[in-house]
């Protein structure tokens, strides 16, 4: 069960991170960069857990509908049960790209580079997202925002590559033009993985779900400094011991 708490905060981590958001890409040559810190908690067993994260990245569009980016995450601490695990350090690299084919619809591509601490990460383990996204203004008010994709990755040392599938959904609320609150849902559903020895196990893990829901708000001081905050609550919703996970996120984002 530990095991899979663990790797239930690494899902929680990098798909906060891999989309930098739901909506179109930013105008030709514009760009952003973002400082975001998270502090995730559960209980287990009346035992902690403990985490503070940190993630610098940067997005540009490099020609008209093309948007790439880079994230950078780092653990600062990782306690349990009063304890430090000492598992900390950089996370790996997340390379993005995102290209607006319509309007209202988006491509995207993640794919993290296995350089990070072996602490945190797998050795030689690729991992990708792929998928597409979907966005609308309902009104002045109501702004929605969607994806959907795969997560899969290659074998690493501990021979195993899972495979899952995930959806995303925001919808923004336009209080005033500076100020936006806004509500998303996220749901991750492994769909098994590839065993070098085995081959393909569809039945290894498959069908557990993962959902986290937030509330968050967006303030723009003035057109290139804003905050985003935001609370997570998730949980393996298919396991019946499983914790809720709760993640508080502070963004500092500036546009040039």
């Amino acid at each position: 069960m530990f095991k899979k708490i663990i790797l239930a905060s690494a899902l929680a981590i990098s798909t906060s991170f891999a989309s930098w958001d739901l909506f179109p890409v930013l105008e030709n040559h514009k760009g952003q960069a973002r400082l975001t810190t998270s502090y995730g908690t559960y209980s287990i067993d009346d035992a902690d857990y403990d985490a503070l994260d940190l993630v610098a990245g940067v997005r540009f569009t490099v020609v008209p509908n093309l948007e790439l980016a880079l994230n950078i995450p780092y653990r600062f601490f990782t306690y349990f049960a009063d304890e430090n695990t000492e598992v900390d350090g950089f996370e790996n690299p997340v390379y993005s790209a995102r290209y607006q084919f319509i309007p209202s619809m988006n491509v995207f591509a993640d794919v993290f580079i296995p350089v990070g601490d072996e602490t945190l990460v797998e050795y030689g383990a690729w991992m990708f997202n792929v998928g597409l996204q979907f966005s609308t203004r309902f009104s002045s008010l109501l702004n929605f925002g969607s994806e959907l994709g795969a997560y899969l990755a290659t074998c690493g040392e501990n021979r195993y590559a899972p495979f899952s599938a995930f959806a995303n959904t925001e919808l923004d609320f336009t209080v005033i033009s500076r100020f936006t609150p806004y509500i998303r849902a996220k749901v991750n559903v492994e769909l098994g993985g590839y065993e070098e020895d085995d081959g393909y196990e569809f039945s290894n893990n498959g069908g557990e779900t993962y959902v986290d829901l937030g509330i968050g708000v967006k303030y723009a001081f003035n057109q290139i400094f804003s905050l985003d905050a935001s609370v997570d609550f998730a949980k393996w919703v298919t396991i019946d011991d499983s914790p809720t996970f709760i993640t508080a996120s502070l963004s500092a984002l500036f546009n040039f």
